[in-house]
This record gives structure tokens, sequence and C-alpha cells, in this order.
């Protein structure tokens, strides 16, 4: 588990550093003050006031309570609210938590998770902003919860954009611990199996972290000695629920009635709302309560779930066929949420989209933001007892998403130039038609497609398999999301092999295949900083390269492309090496060894490259081996690299190589050249829209001011970043205020 004192004490250095360069207001004028007070004369660094917090417990709540005011948050717009004029568990609402765990456990459809959202509100004089509301259950595979996946959709929703997050453990554990210790936030997490899924939100005890579950377990219970236990609503409570979804019938005319009908719903919300949706339906009758009674006696309905039954019976019932089959198929729709668009190709045929029409005006599903939807619970678990042909339906899902995919992937080849490099069997006949940017339509399914690698590959649809993983890469290139990839990029691996098992069967085999996906899982993880498997895949993925029986240009392509990725792995694990604050001179010999072999990689590619003439590849492996060569302290021979790759890139490459060259610029003492170079980019870059490049543009902005001795403009740009990196809790903040802290102050103001 996460030092919250060792967080505490980082975050208030920071703090009290980003005060020295410039960064003062309220909110960390009243850090500082704290921190020299308890610290006198003292340097405020981390060392000393971990030494202060952990001797002194009134001073870290003191110095963790200032702390959480510093970011105070923007609005979260798109934050759940709870239902007005809530009148139920009113004896919970009298006395709300405002900070820690509070547990809420019930059984499915008790309100919990309204109950939850309704606590969030009352809240809100102390955490103004909106809670974070996360459903694990969307997330557990396999009896499993991604907690990275969780921590990276919690700084989402604290406004950090995607390029921003994180990749690696160390890092998103660093960022996730600077975000929640910075602000006040509520959370609200929804379906909790295990006290694990609560670990990483524990030690930040000052915001509100409010868990709903089905099943209050002893180890749930040990981190909340009051939980919340649900068993139905109040009466009164109940009769107003039942009021509220009855009308225009008025239960209160029969109250006898009335609440012998919440009592047999086991005042359970979910079941008196379908009581009084089935009761609006008896409008007109002289007795409408006790006439819904007797059809319960009549029909065998003794308790909530069979009223609940019945109500959804009748709502069915009230459909057309081709809607009763279409909820029944979208009961299994993999992952659980769907798109107009996906959910009529899922339903097929001419009719699918008024198929879903007719499914939603029947308020089956519920909405999310981004044209999401989903079946209700209820609706799903019923609808999940008919009868359908959910095969037929996941193959007509899976083709759609895969012809989106792949076309996706082919629309940005170039006519008469060879395409990015493809080892999966690709289609005939798809194109990009749609009008949205296909970047856009790839990252919004991107959870689609992960669940449809996952249910496809234990279906033995290896090809396809192979197809969706290899196809999303060009999402990934372009945007990141290394953290999701990782997982479809396992899949593939083992889908692969399975091809290769198959094939091999018949005196074929696939190692090409197995060799892209092993490398591009090798991509995924040393990104996240898992050198040693990296490695491992990256020495498989060259020994089946080398081997593979495919036409030579192919496996020459491969093997240039396998021998990229050996180069970039080193390259991370020198980055690596001296990411602390003074590293040693064995760590500096260290990093030297692995940049030399990371070159000698490059090296590899870019004369595979010039033996086969693919000058796109070879563009993009010169421009990596120059970016090499900078960091050995080569910058000559680093221009000397970016000259030959001008030849052979065009857009974001381009934009690349001109950041690589800006730096050697830098390097050997020629700004101007590097600002020619940087402006170039920066203009290619917009145009691309490849804004994960941002942060490193910026950078080399501000190196260029300071080179140019524009020390003003230089203060401001390193301060607009240290500010950026500070609000997203970024770990290069400190790298951020050693660049300011470097710098002499503007203007001869005084630090």
């Amino acid at each position: 588990m996460v030092d919250v004192l060792e967080v505490v004490s980082s975050e208030a250095a920071k703090v009290a550093a980003a005060a020295l360069v410039g960064r003062v207001d309220k909110a960390v004028s009243r850090v500082v003050d704290l921190v020299r007070g308890k610290l006198g004369g003292a340097p405020p660094d981390t060392g000393r006031i971990l030494a202060a917090v952990r001797d002194d417990p009134e001073f870290a709540d003191d110095l963790a309570r200032l702390l959480t005011t510093v970011h105070d948050g923007a609005e979260q717009v798109h934050g759940p609210v709870g239902i007005t004029g809530y009148r139920n568990h009113v004896r919970y609402l009298a006395d709300p938590p405002t900070s820690g765990l509070r547990v809420i456990a019930g059984p499915p459809g008790s309100g919990r998770t309204e109950l939850a959202r309704q606590l969030a509100d009352r809240a809100r004089d102390r955490i103004p902003v909106r809670p974070i509301e996360i459903d694990l259950a969307g997330l557990r595979v396999d009896g499993v919860v991604d907690m990275a996946v969780v921590k990276q959709r919690v700084l989402r929703e604290l406004g950090v954009p995607d390029a921003e997050l994180v990749v690696d453990n160390v890092g998103l554990d660093q960022q996730f611990g600077s975000a929640l210790s910075t602000r006040l936030c509520t959370i609200i997490l929804d379906n909790v199996v295990l006290a694990s899924e609560l670990q990483p939100f524990l030690p930040f005890r000052l915001n509100l972290l409010l868990v709903t579950t089905s099943v209050m377990t002893r180890e749930l219970a040990a981190l909340d000695r009051a939980p919340i236990l649900l068993r139905g609503l109040d009466e009164d409570g109940a009769l107003e629920l039942l009021a509220d979804f009855s009308s225009p019938v008025r239960p209160a005319d029969e109250p006898v009635e009335a609440r012998r009908l919440v009592e047999l719903c086991g005042h359970m919300p979910a079941a008196v709302q379908q009581a009084g949706l089935t009761l609006a339906r008896r409008a007109g009758e002289p007795q409408p309560v006790a006439g819904l009674l007797a059809h319960y006696r009549t029909t065998g309905v003794v308790d909530a779930e069979g009223a609940i039954r019945d109500a959804l019976q009748r709502t069915f019932a009230e459909l057309s066929a081709e809607a009763v089959l279409g909820a029944a198929q979208l009961a299994t729709f993999p992952g659980g949420w769907f798109t107009r668009a996906t959910a009529a190709a899922y339903l097929g045929g001419h009719n699918g989209e008024r198929v879903f029409e007719e499914v939603v005006d029947a308020q089956l599903t519920e909405p999310a933001r981004g044209g999401w939807h989903r079946l209700t619970t209820l609706a799903g678990q019923y609808a999940a007892t008919l009868a359908a042909d959910r095969e037929a339906a996941f193959d007509r899902l899976l083709r759609y998403v895969r012809d989106h995919v792949v076309a996706a992937d082919l629309a940005g080849d170039q006519p008469g130039k060879p395409g990015r490099l493809r080892e999966y069997v690709v289609p005939a006949g798809v194109a990009w038609t749609l009008p949205e940017d296909r970047f856009d339509w790839l990252d919004r399914h991107l959870g689609l497609i992960g669940e449809l690698v996952r249910a496809a590959y234990w279906r033995r649809r290896h090809k396809e398999v192979c197809q969706l993983a290899g196809a999303v890469e060009v999402l990934v290139n372009q945007r990141g999301r290394w953290r999701e990839f990782a997982d479809i990029s396992d899949t593939a691996v083992r889908a692969a092999e399975a091809l290769d098992s198959e094939r091999a069967a018949e005196g074929k085999g696939a190692p090409a295949l197995v060799a892209r996906a092993l490398s591009m899982r090798a991509r995924a993880r040393f990104l996240a900083r898992w050198f040693p498997p990296a490695a491992e895949d990256l020495e498989r993925a060259w020994r089946l390269a080398g081997s593979a029986e495919i036409p030579d240009w192919r496996r020459r392509r491969l093997l240039s492309s396998v021998a990229e990725f050996r180069g970039r792995c080193c390259e991370e694990q020198a980055d690596d090496v001296v990411a602390v604050t003074a590293p040693s001179e064995a760590q500096r010999q260290e990093r030297a060894r692995l940049l030399a072999e990371a070159e000698r990689w490059l090296s590899t590619a870019v004369a595979v490259d010039g033996e086969i003439d693919h000058g796109y590849a070879l563009g993009i492996h010169l421009r990596m081996r120059a970016s090499i060569l900078v960091k050995a302290g080569r910058a000559e021979e680093a221009l000397t690299a970016a000259n030959q790759a001008a030849e052979h890139v065009t857009g974001r490459n381009a934009a690349r190589l001109d950041m690589v060259a800006a730096k050697a610029y830098l390097a050997i003492g020629a700004p101007q050249r590097a600002r020619e170079c940087w402006e170039r980019a920066a203009r290619l870059l917009q145009q691309t829209r490849a804004d994960q490049y941002e942060w490193e543009l910026r950078e080399i902005g501000a190196r260029i001011l300071t080179a140019e001795g524009r020390i003003e403009e230089a203060w401001f740009a390193w301060q607009e970043l240290l500010g950026k990196a500070f609000t997203y809790g970024h770990p290069r903040t400190n790298e951020y205020l050693s660049e300011l802290g470097s710098l002499p102050s503007p203007s001869g103001r005084p630090r």
C-alpha cells in the first residue's frame, strides 16, 4: 500500500519549490507557511518534511488537510447526481459522512447506488465537485479488476488528458497519489467484490469513498466498522416510491392494500418501482391496488422477485416479437454497453436500428454519455433467460467491428507506397466510409474492441482476434492507450500461437504473425517498464522473424521492425536507469551501455531498410537512431542521421524528426536552427492531431527560449509546463522545478 506520509511529504516539497519559482496563491501560501513554521530555516525538501510528519502526527494531519486545497478542482460536469425528492433511507442521510470510507451493502435492487449518490450530494458543502462513479463490474475480467485502469479512469475524471496519463505502474502510482492528495473528491465504487479493490483509495482518508457491494465480506467489514446494510426501504419511503411510479393510480386511496403491496415487494426499490409501473396499467379500475394483489395471488407472486418478474413479463408482452428477441440478444452484448450503430449491427437485418429504438422507447435501457446504452439490470437479467440466437448476433457484431477497425487502419495507406507493417489477414472489400474521424471512432470503441478480442478468443476465432489487435495498433501508435492495448496484445499473442499450431499441423505455421504479436506486446510492456518480459518477447520475436517462411522482402521488413523494438526497449531502460534525483556513476555507465545497445539495434534496422529500399521505415528508424545519439552526447552524428531521414518522412513522422533535430541543434549551441525545426514540428503536429507529443514539444520550446537568452519568456514557458504537470500530478513536475531553479531570475527579480 502507498505510504501516505511519503506522498504528503513529496507533494508538500513540490508546493514549497513551486512557491520559490513563482506559483503563489492562498492555498500554496498556507502550505508553505505551515512547512516553514515547522522546519524553521531548513530547506523544505522531501526528506526533512517526511521526518517531521513521522515525528508529529498533528503536523501531518494539518499538512494533509491543507494540501487538499491546492487544486480545488473544476466542476465535474459529467458526474452523477442523485434523484430529486429522495425520501428513502432518511436515517442514513441525517448524519452523512464527509470523508473516509462508507460501505453500502445490499442485494441488487435495494437502492444502494442511489443511496451512495444521495450521500455524495450531501457532502457537496465540503466537496463541491460532483462525484466520480466507477462500476467495477464492467471492468472485471475473469474475476479480476486491473486497478491501473481504475486509477487512470479516476485521473481522467479529475481532468487529466489521456496524453498525460502515465503508463508504468510506479509513475501511475505517483500521479494517482499526487492527484488524490492535492484535492478533495468523492468517489463511488459500484459492485465491489474484494477488499483489495479499495486499497489504492484508502490512504487518502480526507476524500470520501462510497462503496457498494452485494456481499458484505469479513474483509470489507474490517475496513468499515459502521457499514450501511440495506434490506429495503422505510415503509413511508416505499409508499411514496410506489405513488411516484403508479400515476395516475393513487395508492393512498387504498392504504391497507398499498402497505400489503410494498410488504410483498420486501420494500425493495426495484420491486416497488416495477409494481408501480404495473399498477399504472390498471388506471380506471375501481380498486386497482386490490386488483393487482388478487392477480398476484392467482399467479403465485409472493415476493419481490415475483413482482419484478410479473412486471417485466407484462412489459415484454407489450413489445413486438422482434423487440423481445432484440432485448434477449442485447442481454449478452459483449461488455454490456452498445451504441445505436453497434446495437443495430448486433441485432442484424434491415430492422436492427428500429428494434434498438423500440427497446429504448420501452425504457429497458439506461444511457451514458457519448451515445452509449445498456439494458437496465432487471431488464437484462430477465432478457437473458429468453431464447435467442446469440452466437449469430456475436458473429454479426464481430464482423462489423472488425471491418471498421481494419478499414481505419488501411485508411492511412498512401497510394503507390507500402502500407504499415501488417501480418494479420486483411479482409477484402473494407473501406472507411464513416463521417467520424477514424482515430476518434477507434478511441471511443477501444473498450468494445477489447471485449470482442476476449470473447472471440474463447470462441476460437483466432483470425479475427489477430485482425482486431493488429489493426488497432494504428490507434495506439497515434494516441497511446497502451495500458488498454496491453491486455489486447496479450490475447493476440495467444491467438497467434493457436493459429501457428493449427497451421503447423498442415505444414504451414504462422511464425511471422506470432513474431508481430510478440513485438507489439513487448512494446506495451517496455512502455509500462516491464523490461524482463518485454526482452523475452523480443528475443523470441527475433528468432521467429528470422526463420519465417514468407517472401524475403516481408521477412526482412519484419526483422527491421523487431530490431526497432529491441532498440526502443534498450532506450526506455536507459531512461529508467537515470530516472532518479542523483544517478550514481554506475548508473550513468549502465545508461551509456544501454544507449549503445539501442543504437546498435536501430543501426541494424536502418541497414535492413536500406537493403530492401523501404524508405518509409528508413526515415522512422533514422529518426529514432538520431534521438538515441542525442541522448548519448553525439549531436553531430544525430544531425547527419536526421538529414538522411528527412528524405523519407512526412506528416507526424516529419514533425517527430524536426523535434529530434531541434534537440541536436540545441546540443551544439545553434538555437536559431533549433527554432526553425521546432516551428515546423509545431505546425505539423497541429495538422496531424498527434497530441501525445505536446509536452515534449513545449519542453523543447522552453529550452530554445532559454538558449536564446529570452529569460522572461523562458520563465513563463517553464512555469506554464510546471503548472500543468502539477495540476495533473505528473512525475515530470520535479524535472520542471529543476529547470526553473536553474534559470536566472527574470529582470533581476529576487527569488
